[in-house]
């Protein structure tokens, strides 16, 4: 920085949004969430084949949406439990974006239906255990035993795994309760860690961050059992003869990166538009962007040891994972993946001066984004093929009218969030004001 900048310089309320320069964004988000969540609705009131199809679409987008968010959370109770100073400047940010959850609980629903007695059809295709179990409990009905019974001389794997995938029995939490579980869990740690910083807002008291840090240590273990178990039950039981130990922190892995991704366009976006001047400087956007870059290569780390323990190991349940994805179109996928998604953003963010171009890194963030999404659509759309297609991929006109729902769906989602982020960030001041520790944030040196 130039010069050194006092508390005592700064708005004593601390800065608001200027909504006026986000009018025809705010519009256009508007405007395509109300259009993509009645298109929504009609199609999976259609049912049939139209309403399966579009439900991996719209996983799809939901997935990307949920990651994003729950990164976000993570990066506020890592800030807060680590007592990080740096970050004070630009934590109010993915504080705004980790209230996110209680609306993608409600746009999530379509997908889960919680305690409905007899699931859709488009549910029973995307996660073939839930039709088998449901097929099941009629026979159970006539008088032919329990669903856990039936299994086990039906199919000796899900039995085995009935005990977590299952919709509910013995008083355990079943699918339907775990979807519940995780937004109101996150949801609530989200509120209460802004409802920690606005107070200190008003108050400038140092007890918030105190109580912000004790409840962040708490909350940690909770976050990572959240979000590893929503990763098994929304993506990898798609396919519930899958192993894999890994997984949940794969998709951790990948949440937090994009999660920073997004911290820093939005946070750029803002210095662009006149926004957080003597706040945010170039060692914020350096910081950001180690960050950034230390999760490309955790995110390599632990992909890479995922498929190796996989592929060594050579056991046909684990090993479809992969068989799925390497082969045809998806091939491509997969090895896209190996570059945009661990090599460029490595080499791009290398170099420290780069980190501190804010140009630079906001285009490195925005391929972080883009690659998130292909990690997602990489991950779940080879699943509706073999589920509605007995193939990797749609048939004919089959393919195309897919990536029309993808898009669809994944428009849905960015219309509603984006318009929902907009007003958010306009409730508030965009730094906490009050921190004790902003001084020091806003002066921070690499």
């Amino acid at each position: 920085m130039s010069h050194y900048v006092a508390v005592s310089q700064l708005p004593a309320d601390g800065e608001k949004l200027q909504v006026t320069r986000f009018v025809a964004w705010r519009t256009i988000f508007m405007l395509a969430g109300a259009a993509g969540v009645a298109i929504s609705l009609i199609l999976f009131l259609m049912g049939g084949e139209i309403a399966n199809s579009y439900a991996f679409s719209y996983l799809f987008a939901f997935e990307v949406f949920f990651t994003i968010t729950a990164g976000a959370l993570f990066w506020c109770l890592l800030h807060n439990a680590s007592n990080s100073a740096w970050g004070v400047a630009i934590r109010r940010i993915p504080e705004t974006i980790a209230q996110s959850f209680v609306f993608l609980g409600i746009l999530g629903l379509p997908l889960v239906l919680p305690f409905v007695p007899g699931k859709p059809e488009w549910i029973c295709r995307m996660w073939e255990w839930i039709g088998i179990h449901q097929d099941l409990t009629t026979s159970a009905a006539a008088g032919a035993g329990s669903v856990k019974d039936a299994l086990a001389h039906s199919n000796v794997l899900l039995y085995k795994k009935y005990n977590y995938l299952h919709l509910g029995f013995g008083g355990l939490p079943g699918w339907d309760l775990r979807y519940l579980l995780y937004f109101v869990l996150l949801g609530f740690t989200a509120w209460k860690l802004r409802a920690y910083s606005l107070q200190q807002d008003a108050t400038g008291d140092l007890k918030p961050t105190l109580s912000a840090r004790r409840f962040s240590c708490g909350m940690l273990p909770v976050f990572a059992v959240c979000s590893t178990f929503a990763a098994i039950d929304w993506v990898k039981s798609l396919n519930y003869k899958w192993f894999s130990t890994m997984f949940g922190v794969n998709i951790f892995a990948g949440s937090a990166l994009a999660a920073m991704a997004l911290i820093i366009l939005i946070v750029g976006t803002l210095v662009k538009t006149g926004h957080l001047k003597h706040i945010v400087s170039a060692e914020h956007f350096h910081l950001m962007g180690k960050l950034m870059f230390a999760f490309t290569v955790f995110w390599a780390y632990i992909s890479f040891s995922q498929y190796f323990l996989i592929w060594y190991a050579n056991i046909p349940e684990e090993t479809q994972f992969y068989a799925i994805r390497n082969t045809g179109g998806w091939w491509y996928f997969s090895l896209a993946l190996v570059f945009v998604h661990f090599v460029a953003p490595f080499v791009l963010l290398l170099r420290r001066n780069a980190k501190r171009q804010i140009n630079y890194v906001m285009a490195c963030a925005a391929l972080v984004i883009c690659v998130h999404m292909l990690e997602m659509y990489w991950m779940i759309a080879p699943e509706r093929g073999r589920s509605l297609y007995d193939a990797s991929s749609a048939p004919g006109m089959a393919f195309f009218r897919d990536i029309v729902f993808d898009v669809l769906a994944f428009a849905t989602f960015a219309g509603v969030y984006g318009f929902m982020l907009i007003r958010n960030l306009a409730q508030h001041s965009l730094y906490p004001c009050g921190d004790p520790r902003l001084e020091e944030s806003v002066n921070v040196a690499n």
